[in-house]
């Protein structure tokens, strides 16, 4: 008999081999940058309110994760422009585009320090997939994991000591999440579970994590304190995908994408909130981008 549960985790795995973090909300809170992975894969902003609806420089290669600066200045991102995964940043409105990263491996998923000096990221130079720090303008990497496991998607915590992961044992396996001291390098595990748990952010004040979780087909936004003695889920729905829920600068809501199982259709994928009741808000269906 067919395995259907291992069936169900190589398509999500699949996902997420690629697609990364789908949006990140402005440190003003103002906008929202995101990526749509359809026939144009960019980076794009929107105000939270729906308007202004915006791709940023539009380049033909496939772009996504992006993370906001500090500052609000810039966008840090991962692109395939030069045939494999590398880190970029531009402005915020898409100009003076910058390489930060240049090997002849995957260097991906960026996420800013709380001080905005250095970028931590994944890749795959040592052979599997380790977690790396950088200062931001590419120089003085130093490896901060060193296993035979696969640790992927980094996101630094809001008071700058530590960085939530994805674990697996391989690629095809499910990951749980883990944090990582930037002192000591003691590793936390905090999720553990015969599903993989992917999409993870931290909240603003670093107490809670938002992740997404898969079980019997239905994808669910899960929020959990870092200490593992609360959690809550905001969002699960049947025949519909969630992906990527991003805290807001307030702590009050969560931005993520949905999407049907069975491919797209008019007005999905779609760009939502919900706030920590579960109450949804539609921000943006855009899905076309022959107009901008």
């Amino acid at each position: 008999m067919i395995n259907h549960v291992k069936i169900v985790a190589t398509i999500f795995l699949i996902l997420l081999a690629i697609q990364s973090c789908g949006q990140v909300w402005s440190n003003d809170g103002k906008k929202i940058a995101f990526f749509y992975l359809h026939e144009i894969e960019d980076i794009y902003t929107v105000n939270v309110d729906g308007s202004n609806f915006k791709v940023l420089e539009g380049h033909e290669a496939r772009d996504f994760a992006p993370q906001w600066s500090n500052d609000n200045k810039h966008i840090l991102f991962t692109s395939i422009r030069d045939g494999h995964h590398e880190l970029y940043s531009f402005d915020k409105n898409g100009g003076n585009t910058k390489r930060l990263t240049n090997t002849e491996f995957d260097s991906e998923d960026g996420s800013f320090s709380s001080d905005g000096k250095q970028i931590v990221f994944s890749s795959n130079r040592s052979g599997n997939r380790e977690l790396y720090i950088m200062s931001c303008d590419g120089q003085n990497v130093t490896q901060i994991t060193n296993t035979s496991a696969e640790e992927s998607t980094p996101r630094w915590s809001p008071d700058g000591k530590k960085i939530l992961f994805r674990r697996s044992l391989s690629e095809q396996e499910p990951a749980d999440l883990f944090t990582i001291d930037i002192e000591s390098l003691e590793v936390q595990q905090l999720t553990q579970s015969s599903f993989s748990e992917f999409h993870q952010s931290w909240s603003p004040d670093g107490s809670m994590i938002s992740y997404v979780r898969v079980i019997d087909d239905t994808f669910q936004v899960v929020i959990m304190s870092t200490d593992r003695k609360f959690s809550k889920v905001l969002i699960s729905k049947k025949g519909y995908q969630a992906f990527y829920p991003c805290w807001s600068p307030s702590g009050a809501e969560i931005a993520f994408t949905r999407d049907i199982m069975s491919g797209t259709e008019e007005g999905l994928p779609a760009l939502y909130k919900v706030d920590l009741q579960g109450n949804e808000t539609m921000i943006t269906s855009k899905n076309n981008f022959d107009s901008y």
